[in-house]
């Protein structure tokens, strides 16, 4: 029996290990999925300055379809507005994959603090108007 395999373009995606945090040691992961035949190459870039050199390529691994994937993996801190990318580069691919990443920390939200002051708010003139009341029926008697 005879198997033809086929060139298969990687699927490539860029994430963070862990939430964001500024100033927070965290990692950044590329991964390539699903791609024949192995390897790949990745190159990263943090702001347009390359930054390979402190990542990681895994080996790779098989999947029951004779694909593989490949993960590469680069420590960073975040710091607000950098850019990285990762770059893969595969025999199926006509020219490499890039892939982005941006550091965006979602600011808190001041939905709470809004509803717990209106609450608080409220509270308290109910508690004067409970008062009022009460002094003007006690001048009644």
């Amino acid at each position: 029996m005879c198997f033809a395999f086929v060139h298969r373009r990687p699927q490539n995606s860029i994430y963070s290990k862990s939430n964001v945090e500024l100033g927070a040691q965290n990692t950044l992961i590329c991964h390539s999925a699903r791609f024949f035949p192995p390897p790949v190459n990745i190159r990263w870039t943090r702001n347009g300055v390359d930054v390979t050199e402190s990542s990681t390529l895994s080996q790779f691994y098989p999947n029951e379809d004779n694909t593989y994937n490949q993960f590469s993996h680069l420590p960073f801190t975040p710091q607000e507005g950098d850019v990285y990318t990762c770059t893969v580069e595969h025999k199926a691919l006509q020219a490499p994959d890039t892939k982005t990443w941006e550091v965006d920390v979602e600011l808190p939200s001041v939905g709470p603090a809004v509803f717990c002051g209106v609450g608080l708010a409220v509270g308290l003139l109910g508690v004067a108007t409970g008062t009022f009341f009460l002094v003007k029926g006690n001048q009644c008697n």
